[in-house]
């Protein structure tokens, strides 16, 4: 008759590190963005509508513009007026695209101008190319980080980098 052995005590510590690593693993996972994640997030979900509206200026052959609404919170495609004739939504001149892309700023983000009334943020010319006329600052609320998200001119690439307290 054979007898079985019992476990080592270090065979029973290294099951327990296991275990602990594995549950660290699974909280973390479980646990809400940090803010670093929530605003590279957000970034890419801007950037996102950024590219459709690229794209969609490539496509259509005229200037599109993404243009933020402080009232609504929200940012969407719009594209400049054709000519005087043509009923003005906004008296920068562009008419909101109805069926266009569309992005709403989270809760947990602010974004404040020095107006408060619908604004040209980027445009995207057929070519590519684009005119950023601000950089945006996308802070979470009560937090120390910011996302600086801006266009390069030549290429229409949407810029984004996290600064913190201090930084430039």
């Amino acid at each position: 008759m054979s007898r079985r052995k019992p476990f080592t005590l270090v065979e029973v510590v290294v099951v327990i590190v296991i275990m602990v690593l594995t549950g660290a693993v699974a909280i973390s996972a479980m646990r809400t963005d940090s803010t670093s994640r929530l605003i590279k997030r957000t970034a890419a979900e801007f950037r996102s509508l950024c590219s459709r509206v690229r794209y969609k200026a490539m496509e259509m052959g005229e200037d599109r513009m993404v243009v933020y609404d402080p009232d609504k919170h929200m940012f969407f495609m719009a594209r400049p007026t054709r000519d005087q004739q043509e009923q003005m939504e906004y008296e920068d001149g562009f008419v909101v695209l109805e069926d266009g892309a569309k992005w709403e700023l989270p809760e947990e983000f602010e974004l404040t101008t020095e107006e408060n009334r619908p604004l040209e943020v980027f445009r995207f010319y057929p070519d590519g190319g684009a005119s950023g006329k601000w950089k945006l600052n996308l802070a979470c609320k009560g937090r120390d980080r910011v996302m600086v998200i801006e266009v390069a001119k030549l290429t229409g690439a949407v810029l984004a980098h996290e600064k913190g307290p201090g930084e430039e």
